[in-house]
């Protein structure tokens, strides 16, 4: 008989500094969270398979608690993990918030895990996902939909080069609004061995924690909510600190 293979699912989700609304939405395979402070939980031992996503709704656009809250209840009941929906549910977040919110907007980052380990991502914008070796290193495989990262794709800047943080703003991400459709969508896949992990996050981790911090709390701590308990406690100790929002899946040794 075929050994079962054991995934361990955590998450924490909290508000940024002195703020009485948490932007973000997060799915964590079984409800959605939009909480001011969600510490972390093991959610579920499993054998797969499992889903997780994040959305950052985007602070500077009119109801962006309400976009990402949208596309996680989305994600929820539908959600596939090459991210069709999203295209395919577009009009349909436009009909709920152009009329009286146009403009809202969000990220989207998601993980799709089936039984033999097979990791399936998709994201937009700048919400990451990130796939950990059971060494405890830290490889990106989601895209950053922003202008810097599709200047540097199409070879117009380089990558070894600090640039002004305007190059930093976003280049796409899921907007109410008709006209903007055409939205990039990244998608990849790997298969995760034991004692690897794959994390989504919004930009309130990335952004907090270069990423050696990311890897030297990872290291610091055996099991994975203490890890990611570490994650958060960190990111509070930030002075301004965004929203953040944080699920991984571990595959057993």
């Amino acid at each position: 008989m075929a050994e079962i293979s054991v995934f361990h699912v955590a998450c924490f989700q909290m508000a940024g500094a002195g703020k009485t609304r948490n932007q973000d939405a997060l799915f964590d395979g079984a409800a959605v969270w939009q909480e001011r402070l969600h510490k972390t939980r093991l959610l579920a031992e499993t054998g797969g398979p499992v889903r997780l996503a994040v959305a950052d709704g985007v602070f500077s656009s009119p109801a962006a608690h309400l976009a990402s809250r949208f596309w996680m209840e989305a994600f929820a009941r539908e959600g596939d993990a090459e991210g069709r929906f999203l295209r395919q549910l577009h009009d349909r977040f436009c009909d709920a918030l152009a009329a009286e919110h146009f403009g809202s907007a969000s990220t989207f980052a998601s993980a799709v895990v089936s039984a033999d380990g097979l990791c399936r991502i998709c994201n937009v914008g700048d919400s990451r996902v990130y796939h950990i070796s059971a060494a405890g290193h830290w490889r990106q495989v989601s895209f950053d939909h922003t202008v810097l990262a599709d200047l540097i794709e199409q070879g117009e800047a380089d990558p070894d080069v600090e640039y002004a943080t305007v190059y930093d703003m976003l280049a796409h991400c899921l907007a109410a609004d008709y006209e903007d459709e055409h939205f990039k969508i990244f998608t990849t896949s790997f298969t995760l061995q034991p004692g690897e992990a794959v994390l989504v996050c919004t930009d309130g981790l990335s952004d907090s924690l270069p990423h050696e911090k990311l890897q030297a709390l990872w290291n610091a701590d055996g099991d994975l909510p203490a890890r990611l308990e570490a994650l958060r406690r960190a990111v509070k100790r930030v002075p301004f600190h965004d929203d953040c929002s944080v699920a991984a899946c571990l595959l057993a040794d």
